[in-house]
């Protein structure tokens, strides 16, 4: 097996068990600590940030799957626009189908003193699809990636957790269960397809 492949083998290991983690955990509602991080960035930047941290957000919607997987096709990256049309697809259905397992509420409708900022969102909190899309395309991505721009997609998968929770739509874990999806299946479809040599 290939450095390369192994690490896909260990990406889709750890996402798979996190994800299996959180939602275990996610189950039996927010603990104290949860409760304290998502505080922390819910009331970091005031209400008048929202505006402009919305549009990075946008990196966690389905949309930007099939815009980035032609980004990537018309840079003559075959595989990679495929890894990131599959891993993104899967992830983003991937997260509906287990918020239905886990059934956890989301934040203004558990704890006090939650502003919804933006459009209030309807269905379950975990996973958080957003995080989930993010990882997914950023996990497909970085193999393909100079040191700096995969350092970049990294820390926007990060942002996206983060402005997930500023908004008041996921809880840490929700997060943290989104990222994990993300990556197990990033990691799966770059091994089904394989990733191009540079």
């Amino acid at each position: 097996m290939t450095e390369r492949r192994a690490r896909d083998v260990v990406g889709l290991v750890v996402g798979v068990s996190g994800l299996i983690a959180t939602g275990i955990r996610s189950r039996s509602g927010p603990g104290e600590t949860e409760q304290r991080i998502f505080y922390a960035a819910h009331r970091l930047l005031p209400q008048s940030v929202y505006p402009l941290a919305w549009w990075p957000m946008q990196y966690g919607t389905f949309g930007a799957v099939p815009g980035l997987a032609f980004v990537a096709l018309s840079r003559r990256h075959a595989r990679l626009a495929a890894a990131i049309a599959i891993g993104g697809t899967s992830a983003w259905i991937g997260a509906k189908g287990v918020k239905l397992i886990v059934g956890r509420e989301r934040p203004h409708r558990i704890l006090g003193g939650v502003r919804i900022r933006g459009k209030e969102e309807a269905g379950l909190g975990f996973p958080s699809g957003h995080a989930a899309v993010s990882a997914s395309i950023t996990t497909a991505s970085v193999p393909y990636l100079g040191t700096l721009s995969g350092a970049a997609s990294m820390a926007m998968a990060g942002y996206v957790c983060w402005a997930r929770m500023y908004v008041g739509t996921h809880l840490p874990l929700d997060v943290a269960g989104g990222a994990a999806l993300g990556v197990a299946v990033g990691s799966l479809a770059n091994l089904i397809l394989g990733v191009e040599p540079p």
